[in-house]
C-alpha cells in the first residue's frame, strides 16, 4: 500500500515538475504510466525495482521532448498551444501546370467558330464558310464560279467556245485527330459545269467537217454543241489539310483534294442546215453527227469522276 503512495506522491511530483494541474483527468493519469515507465529503465537493476521519491528527480529535471509528447498525448493540457506536426504543411516541389485547351484558347483569343477561306482550283474561284461542330467535324458550304470564252481555228473549222464552271458545295470535314489539320471530308456537289460551243467554216472557207465528212456552207452553215454532266447533285469524297475553325486559330491554309462523281459526259449537238440540204443530205449529215457524237463522249469518259483541287487561304473571326 505504501509502495503505491509513492507512486501517485511521484506522479504528483513530475506533474509539478511539468507545469501541470493536478487532476484526476487523463494528462495526469498519461503522466503516470510515463514516470512509471521511465522509471523502470533508470532504476531497474538485477529485477529489482526502488520507489524512493528520490527516483522521481532525474525524470522531473529531463527535458521533454513537447512535440511527441503532445503527438502522443494529444489531449493534455499543455498541448493545447502546440500545432501538431503533421499539421504542419511541408515544402513540395512546384506543381506542373499543363495547359488546358481553354488556357490555350484564352491565350490564342476567344474565336466564334466560324471561318471564311477564299480559294481557287477545278471547280472555279470562290470561297467557303466553315463552322465547327465538334472538335473533331466541322460543317462547311462554299460557292465556286468560273466562266471563260476563247475561240479556236482548227483546220477549216473554227470553234467558238464558252466554259461555264458553277458548283454550290455542301460538305462535312472530320479531323481524326482535333489538333491536327489533316481531314476527311464528304457531302454533295449541286454543279452546272458545261462547255458550250458553235463550230463555223474558218476565214476564207466556205466548207465545214463533221468528222471524215466535209460539207459546203450551202447545206450546213454551222454546228451548236454542248458538254455536261448528268449527275446535277454530284457525291464527293476527298481528303485534305487545314481546319479552318481550330481553337485559338486565325489564319490558316487550306489544301483540298477529290473526286466528285458527275457521270459521264454527255455531249448535245445541233446542226444548223443550210437552204440547200435536201432530206437525205439532213440524214447523212445527222449520221456523221451522232457517230462524231459517240466518239466525243468514249474520249471524255474519265470526266465521270471528276477531279477537285483546290487551295485557299482561311480566317476565323
Amino acid at each position: 500500500m505504501s509502495g503505491l503512495k509513492l507512486k501517485s506522491v511521484g506522479t504528483l511530483t513530475l506533474a509539478s515538475a511539468l507545469g501541470f494541474g493536478v487532476s484526476t483527468s487523463q494528462p495526469v493519469l498519461s503522466q503516470e504510466v510515463i514516470a512509471t515507465s521511465q522509471l523502470s529503465e533508470i532504476n531497474s537493476v538485477g529485477g529489482t525495482f526502488s520507489h524512493s521519491a528520490t527516483d522521481l528527480q532525474p525524470i522531473a529535471q529531463t527535458p521533454i521532448d513537447l512535440n511527441q509528447f503532445c503527438k502522443d498525448y494529444p489531449l493534455n493540457s499543455r498541448c493545447s498551444q502546440i500545432t501538431p506536426p503533421s499539421s504542419i504543411p511541408s515544402p513540395s516541389a512546384p506543381m506542373e501546370v499543363r495547359p488546358t485547351e481553354q488556357t490555350s484558347q484564352s491565350q490564342g483569343g476567344k474565336k466564334s467558330g466560324w471561318a471564311i477561306t477564299p480559294e481557287i482550283g477545278t471547280l472555279g474561284l470562290g470561297g467557303s464558310v466553315t463552322r465547327s461542330i465538334t472538335p473533331n467535324f466541322n460543317a462547311r458550304v462554299g460557292i465556286n464560279t468560273f466562266s471563260v470564252g476563247a475561240d479556236i481555228t482548227e483546220t477549216d473549222v473554227t470553234y467558238e467556245a464558252d466554259l461555264s464552271l458553277s458548283n454550290i458545295s455542301t460538305l462535312v470535314d472530320y479531323h481524326p485527330a482535333k489538333n491536327s489539320g489533316f481531314r476527311l471530308t464528304g457531302g454533295l456537289v449541286f454543279q452546272d459545269n458545261n462547255l458550250k460551243g458553235t463550230g463555223r467554216p474558218a476565214p476564207g472557207t466556205d466548207t465545214i467537217t463533221v468528222g471524215e465528212d466535209t460539207y459546203n456552207v450551202d447545206v450546213l452553215r454551222s454546228v451548236d454543241a454542248k458538254v455536261g454532266f448528268p449527275n446535277s447533285v454530284a457525291p464527293y469524297l476527298g481528303i485534305g489539310w487545314g481546319n479552318a475553325v481550330q481553337r485559338g486559330k486565325g489564319l490558316g491554309f487550306s489544301f483540298n483534294l477529290g473526286v466528285m462523281f458527275t457521270g459521264s459526259p454527255k455531249i448535245d449537238v445541233t446542226p444548223n442546215f443550210g437552204t440547200g440540204a435536201t432530206p437525205d443530205i439532213r440524214n447523212e449529215i445527222n449520221t456523221s453527227i451522232e457517230k462524231e457524237k459517240n466518239k466525243l463522249e468514249n474520249d471524255l469518259d474519265w470526266l465521270k469522276i471528276y477531279p477537285v483541287l483546290s487551295l485557299g487561304i482561311s480566317y476565323q473571326f
